[in-house]
């Protein structure tokens, strides 16, 4: 099963990144080597696989994981867009319109 778009990635600082077409990770990532975290835009983990140059995205498991990826995205928010003093994350309580906004409101640092 692929993940749905858009899919929220995650390093290990806490930095986030959107990527909004999942069959594009390859763009994104080199290797599956440097690949941290990422949810899907149903909440779903996902992990990265293949070789260097053909990576891909797949889910890890069919269940959301929403108190996990609500708190990455809070931390994100506390830790990457302070600087920004009017941002707070989304505050839509349904998960799929939650990850949906929080692609829509993202700004690369």
């Amino acid at each position: 099963m692929y993940p749905a778009d858009p899919v929220l990635l995650f390093d290990e600082d806490g930095r986030m990144f959107v990527l909004h077409e999942p069959a594009l990770a390859n763009d994104l990532i080199d290797s599956k080597n440097e690949f941290h975290e990422g949810y899907d835009g149903q909440g779903r983990p996902v992990t990265a696989c293949g070789e260097p140059g053909e990576v891909y995205l797949t889910l890890v498991t069919t269940e959301p994981q929403e108190d996990e990826l609500r708190g990455l995205v809070n931390r994100y928010y506390a830790v990457f867009a302070s600087r920004h003093p009017t941002r707070i994350p989304p505050q839509e309580d349904d998960l799929a319109t939650f990850i949906r906004a929080v692609s829509e409101d993202w700004i690369e640092e």
